[in-house]
């Protein structure tokens, strides 16, 4: 090898991040196909991109396993134990180099996730994630701190280069709170900020030529400051050691979006965060995150350096998946959903819809809020707590916002597996947790936010489609069964309950509930105030779609016949008939 000159070639970083077991380009729940998304889709790129940069790595950086009507089922009915988890066959099958964890990895305990993972091909990674002498064994012997990936680059001359690469990840710490039953006493988490430094500090040490640093982790939106716990790509940037960053968890498209353009030092056009190139590639496999490393190899330091960078999010293309080798790996995973969501459950005498609950009650939020209520009375029984008045907070997971959207839709009559699947999409479990009446009024003022402020309007303003805030996600507008209230959008922020009241009698400050909620939300999760672990008083084990399912199971002839509660409006506003 010379003793002297230079040598430039292009690593390509390719990441799928929040895939969300979403393998086809098909929604199991309108029954249809879905362009624009899917693993088989994005797969299609990926063969792409390696064709036109020989020299590459591929990352999944998370939320892989759960949040798909094929994850279902395959919690539900898949042999785990002994086969080869489908999700993990097709990353089997397309060659994945390093697999990072996300916070919905762990969902269904510590065993589903050893289980899932054991025969993957390609390491498995936390930086942050620390497992205690009780965490399964399989997953001891499968999770690693930095997944380790070496090339060799050839040289014009036939000259032989050696290339490390280091893949780092990190997952937000609050997983101990959303997930607590399933991982307390089994594993700790660090903060990423500090886990991600050690760990690359320690690759450098170790001899790596480039870091990677797959964060399952966004950015602060819309605000200058980057101070969050939870998503803190901004301040991973800040790390010396790192030269490309892969971020996740928002299912934000980056490049690409304006969301993040407050931050100092963010390009959203370039895919910068601090000069560090960062991408993100969206959710359901839609995107491909790119970053292409031009590095310089000096023979006489003998060392690699970062040169040039470019950063693309790339579009699956309408076309979809065309690679019939891979069809056909996911083939009999995909009709086993098409045969799971289709199983009747029992019938519904109302229509449920969350189409408009954003602004009036839902069908489909009470049905959800009656199944909750109904495990909640067992468990505070079972717990031997004091008698209070009982109530029941959800919100719509796949709402409206405005009229023309399409959202959840159960039609009268029979409801199917995949109707509940659609009532509830995530893994979460019930909580039952003890507020004072001071504490629930700031918990819906938190849910009032959901709308934009405005003031003196009278009945011919803007409609109640046109007055949802559209940067407040559905599952983060609770509303409260059991008791009644009006939003009053003509008010400030924090102000908006008004007429709040439980069996006819305003709601006193000092006054004591018992809410069932779903542990996310009890535990942190949308940082509503009061709502951080410390009031729960009680927790279920089931997870809620499963919840759903045994309280329809429990109505008399399995049929929902309870009529919608007209117990919280909006007002302020001439929403009657402008819809």
């Amino acid at each position: 090898m010379p003793k002297q000159g230079s040598h430039t070639t292009t690593l390509r970083i390719m990441e799928t991040s929040d895939v969300h077991g979403q393998l086809l380009s098909y929604d199991y729940f309108a029954q249809a196909e879905q362009p624009g998304m899917g693993l088989l889709a994005t797969a299609e790129l990926i063969q792409q991109a390696r064709a036109e940069q020989p020299l590459h790595v591929l990352i999944e950086n998370g939320d892989l396993i759960q949040g798909s009507a094929l994850t279902d089922w395959a919690v539900a009915e898949f042999p785990i134990t002994s086969s080869t988890h489908p999700v993990i066959r097709l990353l089997n099958a397309l060659h994945y180099d390093v697999a990072n964890l996300g916070n919905h990895e762990f969902n269904f305990g510590l065993d589903y996730l050893a289980h899932t993972y054991r025969d993957a091909e390609f390491p498995v990674i936390s930086s942050n994630l620390n497992l205690l002498q009780n965490a399964p064994d399989e997953l001891q012997q499968r999770l690693r701190k930095i997944g380790w990936v070496k090339r060799e680059v050839t040289t014009d001359a036939g000259q032989s280069i050696p290339l490390k690469i280091a893949v780092i990840g990190v997952l937000p710490p609050q997983i101990m709170q959303w997930d607590q039953q399933h991982l307390e006493h089994q594993v700790t988490v660090n903060d990423m900020l500090t886990s991600a430094q050690a760990a690359a500090l320690q690759a450098r040490d170790q001899g790596a030529d480039v870091v990677v640093l797959a964060a399952h982790t966004g950015m602060p939106k819309d605000t200058a400051n980057p101070e969050d716990k939870e998503q803190t790509g901004w301040l991973l940037a800040g790390i010396s050691d790192i030269d490309a960053i892969l971020l996740g968890h928002q299912h934000e498209i980056f490049p690409g979006t304006e969301v993040y353009d407050l931050l100092p030092e963010v390009d959203s056009s370039k895919g910068t965060v601090r000069g560090v190139p960062a991408v993100q590639p969206g959710v359901y496999g839609s995107h491909l995150g790119l970053i292409d490393l031009q590095l310089t190899y000096d023979f006489a330091e003998q060392r690699w350096q970062v040169s040039d960078f470019v950063v693309e999010s790339r579009p699956v293309t309408e076309q979809g998946a065309t690679n019939p080798r891979l069809r056909e790996l996911v083939a009999d995973a995909h009709q086993a959903t098409l045969q799971f969501v289709e199983q009747p459950v029992g019938q519904t005498a109302q229509p449920l819809s969350y189409k408009t609950a954003r602004w009036r009650p839902s069908s489909a939020v009470q049905f959800v809020q009656r199944a909750q209520a109904w495990q909640a009375e067992q468990l505070i029984k079972a717990n031997d707590l004091p008698s209070l008045p009982l109530l029941s907070a959800a919100a719509p997971f796949d709402a409206a916002y405005a009229a023309e959207e399409s959202a959840t839709h159960i039609a009268a009559g029979e409801i199917t597996r995949g109707a509940i699947g659609d009532l509830y999409r995530y893994p979460n479990t019930l909580d039952v947790v003890k507020v004072n009446g001071a504490q629930l009024r700031a918990w819906l003022e938190r849910s009032a936010e959901g709308f934009t402020s405005v003031a003196n309007l009278d009945e011919g303003g803007p409609s109640c489609w046109e007055l949802i805030d559209r940067d407040v996600p559905h599952y983060n507008f609770d509303t409260i069964l059991g008791v009644s209230y009006a939003i009053d959008v003509r008010k400030a922020a924090g102000q908006r309950i008004v007429e709040l009241s439980y069996a006819g009698q305003a709601v006193s400050d000092d006054q004591e509930f018992y809410v069932a909620t779903n542990n996310y939300r009890a535990n942190g999760g949308g940082n509503f105030p009061h709502l951080d672990g410390q009031t729960v008083v009680a927790r279920g084990a089931d997870m809620l779609a499963d919840v759903l399912l045994g309280y329809i199971g429990s109505l008399p002839e399995r049929r929902y016949t309870k009529d919608l509660e007209q117990h919280w409006k909006v007002i302020g506003i001439g929403c009657g008939g402008r819809i």
